[in-house]
């Protein structure tokens, strides 16, 4: 990037530019307004070649449930379609999608140019994204399959105060507005931001696991909320949430939905995902119908063994499925029955997917074993809702599944880069079995209808179990354990193999452990004089977390004075998640918001046992934090721009810290210091008066800091004013999209850049992340009739293909001499093709 595109885009560059762009629009709107009827006079017939009643539909289709390829106008509240369009940070500036896309041919000047309204259910009723007073993010599943998105990664941090790390299908790190504490996509310290599926939650109150991570086709659309959502959502969302929404089956429709994409990324290996989705109207005239749909998703390896002659490329690719299943009963206008069942797996046979060098080449010759990977997560749900005259009564009883087995290759630990001919034998491994089971019932009312007083209340139950068991030994040990004879021992024989194989390994741990949420919490709205609104909202809740490690092995005996550890914890809280907000209209097109709120997490037990020598303490309590922003929503040109702008500031106070113990090092958590986080974010669109044109950009600034000194890993000091772990100081893209009839089909065109700041991986400032722009661009072809459709999508990410590390670590082998460095390293230039139809 040159120095003058850093300069326009800094701070001031950006301050200046949006008053100076304020100033523009107020002498510019009434002349913009005056051409407008000419320029409907002048609008070009549609090319004769491009069917008439497809056109029709796109311009005019509104409807979620339509195919993906329909375009209509640009929908208020949703991303570009382009992977770093300017991101539309809700309740801020929203973007243009596929499902409502730029003006085309002979369409109403007036009206295709208006962003339409986007209505969602983020705050468990619908609503028009701009009348919400929080901050959100909201992507088009049509746009993300168009994009050739594999996974969450690919598309979050085009909102700006959102930086994502991944290291394998289920491993995603998410910081929003400087919030977080780590950035290692396998941490199992819980997620400070919540995943959830609808409205249930797929995050780990205790130790972190599989973070959900669906894939695109099919599904309506993922939302980004940001600021603490603790209110509606509880201990699940600290600092923001993800909320994925799934496509509801079409009552009284057949619909069949087909694609295959091909991704071939830079010095990796290519691969084929494939998907088809199809829409039975069981019962049409009773309301009952059925959307199933079936991904089969390989991803490319992008990771190379160079201890192998020639060394081997894409050891890290792996594959999976996904299967969805929903049943959508509306036997009468009052009634709605859905049952949902969702399944994804994913395997790698060797999962390494770390660089030596944070600049690339992406390859290492440290690990001298495999690293093999498999992960499983399900949801089955039942939702109930019954419509009263002025209420509505909602039930949603949710099970959740999540299995996990992962082994890492820590033999650097003891040897540094293992020498060429080292044996396998004594290599040594860390294998972990993470399994968890969890059920959730909400109850809530909420009032329908228009009037002045809207209100929800509702009660939340949540019961989680974990099974939870890590093994560290050597190869040779386990392959003697293993023998045939030893294992064929009958009854205490075989007991005492296994007692015995345990306490000598290096260490043999398991935990069991249990969680719960309850909790009661409301949300109240008034309108006064038809320009105020005035919430406030409260969330009662008690949490607790019990269980406990059994644990053995050489290390642990050494360092309990050879005694294993048989610990037993448990911690209980409960408190109060207040929010407020006010919104007021000064007129039809601006309007200025207020809002404070207060999140927390989960406390809980240690994930590696606490001995007498290694200072590990038995538990750690939540941590929590105050939001405060205010917002300026501005629409200008007959609603054909809007300009956006966003202040936060945040208070944070008993950060869960990763701490790691000496020798083998195994992360633990204690609460230390406290932080501040503020900054703005800042979005606008534009859908200037030439047909199928719109210009989007967003930028932020974020300053999260360390406020309190205090001593990590390794007696490092962590001083006042240190960087947040994980936290961009900037961010910003923008994008320029064009979309025009060309002989027989709807071609358009894509251009985009992002970029994000520099930040750190962990609190100590070990490795430098981020700090790179990616340049992307795309190109989409869509023809059929009104039953039929066919698109081919081109696009490639990162032109330039800039290399830099987004997260890593850095260790110290047991001689106390040799540095172990390990970088995760952004996605490199990646080209894509997809096929997609639509019947």
């Amino acid at each position: 990037m040159s120095k003058i595109t850093r300069i326009i885009v800094g701070s001031r560059g950006l301050s200046v530019v949006g008053y100076c762009l304020v100033l523009a629009l107020t002498t510019f709107q009434v002349s913009a307004q005056d051409n407008q009827q000419a320029e409907q006079n002048a609008s070009p017939a549609p090319a004769q070649s491009f069917d008439d009643g497809l056109l029709n539909d796109i311009i005019n289709s509104g409807d979620t449930s339509a195919p993906e390829d329909t375009i209509a106008q640009p929908s208020a509240d949703v991303l570009p379609s382009n992977d770093n369009a300017a991101v539309v940070d809700l309740p801020n500036i929203p973007v243009v999608s596929e499902q409502a896309g730029a003006s085309v041919a002979d369409a109403p000047v007036g009206n295709s140019r208006q962003i339409e309204e986007i209505v969602v259910t983020a705050t468990k009723r619908e609503e028009s994204i701009r009348d919400i007073p929080a901050s959100i993010s909201a992507f088009s599943g049509a746009d993300l399959e168009n994009q050739g998105k594999l996974n969450l990664n690919d598309f979050i941090q085009q909102s700006p105060g959102v930086v994502a790390s991944q290291q394998g299908s289920g491993f995603t790190r998410i910081s929003m507005r400087g919030i977080s504490t780590d950035t290692n996509p396998t941490s199992t310290n819980p997620a400070t931001v919540g995943i959830f599926i609808g409205d249930t939650a797929f995050t780990d109150p205790y130790i972190n696991g599989i973070t959900p991570d669906l894939s695109a086709f099919d599904l309506s659309g993922v939302q980004v909320l940001k600021g603490p959502q603790g209110t509606l959502f509880g201990g699940a969302a600290l600092s923001g949430a993800v909320r994925y929404e799934l496509q509801d089956p079409v009552v009284g429709e057949w619909q069949f939905r087909g694609f295959s994409l091909y991704t071939s990324p830079d010095q990796g290996t290519s691969a084929f995902t494939n998907g088809a989705a199809i829409n039975v109207p069981i019962l049409k005239d009773d309301g009952l119908a059925l959307r199933f749909a079936y991904i089969k998703r390989n991803t490319p390896g992008l990771y190379a063994n160079t201890r192998t002659n020639p060394p081997e490329r894409g050891v890290d690719e792996g594959e999976g499925d996904q299967i969805r299943a929903i049943l959508l009963w509306t036997p009468s206008e009052d009634w709605k029955f859905k049952l949902t069942h969702l399944t994804q797996n994913f395997s790698a046979p060797n999962a390494t997917s770390s660089a030596d060098s944070p600049n690339g080449p992406r390859e290492s010759d440290k690990f001298i074993l495999d690293q093999p990977l498999k992960n499983k997560f399900g949801l089955d749900s039942f939702e109930v809702n019954y419509n009263f005259d002025s209420m509505r009564v909602v039930s949603l009883s949710s099970f959740i599944s999540k299995d996990l087995f992962v082994s890492n290759d820590l033999t650097p630990i003891i040897t540094g880069s293992p020498p060429q001919g080292y044996p396998q034998e004594l290599g040594l491994f860390l294998a972990v079995n993470d399994d968890s089971r969890a059920f959730s019932q909400e109850l809530r009312l909420q009032s329908t209808g228009d009037g002045p007083f809207k209100w929800l209340v509702g009660g939340y139950f949540y019961n989680y179990k974990l099974d939870f068991n890590m093994l560290g030994d050597t190869v040779l040990h386990q392959n003697i354990s293993a023998n045939d004879l030893l294992n064929s021992l009958p009854g205490v024989l075989g007991s005492i193999v296994d007692f015995t194989t345990q306490t000598t390994s290096l260490l043999y741990a398991v935990n069991k452990a249990k969680s719960q949420e309850r909790a009661f919490f409301t949300d109240l709205t008034y309108t006064l004089w038809d320009d105020l609104d005035l919430s406030a909202g409260a969330r009662f809740y008690s949490t607790s977390v019990s269980g406990g490690f059994v644990g053995t092995g050489v290390l642990v005996l050494a360092s309990n004075n050879l005694m294993p550890v048989d610990l037993t914890s448990r911690i209980a809280e409960h408190g109060i998640n207040p929010k407020f907000s006010a919104t007021y209209r000064f007129s039809e097109d601006i309007s200025l918001y207020g809002l404070a709120s207060k999140g927390f997490r989960f406390g809980g037990l240690q994930q590696v046992p606490s001995t007498a020598t290694n200072g590990v303490p038995a538990t750690y309590k939540s941590d929590s934090l105050w939001n405060y922003e205010l917002g300026l929503r501005t629409s200008w040109l007959d609603q054909t721009l809007q300009a956006d702008i966003t202040g936060f500031y945040i208070k944070y106070k008993d950060p869960i810290i990763q701490q790691a113990t000496q020798g083998i090092p195994l992360n633990y958590y204690v609460n230390v210091s406290s932080a501040v986080s503020k900054g703005f974010e800042a979005n606008f669109l534009w859908n200037p008066p030439v047909d199928g044109l719109t210009v989007s950009a967003s930028g932020g600034l974020t300053d999260a800091y360390i406020t309190a000194p205090f001593t990590a890993v390794g007696g490092v000091e962590v001083k006042s004013g240190a960087q947040m772990p994980g936290a961009a100081r900037s961010q910003y893209n923008a994008s320029i999209r064009y979309m025009k009839p060309l002989w027989f089909v709807l071609a358009g065109v894509d251009v985009g850049y992002n970029y994000i700041g520099k930040g750190f991986s962990n609190v100590t400032h070990d490795i430098p992340i981020n700090d790179f722009g990616t340049l992307n661009a795309g190109l989409s072809l869509m023809g059929g009739s009104e039953t039929s459709r066919l698109r081919l999508n081109f696009n490639i990410v990162n032109i330039l293909n800039e290399t830099v590390p987004v997260t890593g670590s850095i260790s110290t082998a047991l001689n106390q001499i040799t540095k172990i460095n390990q970088y995760v390293l952004n996605q490199p230039r990646t080209f894509t093709i997809r096929l997609g139809l639509d019947l």
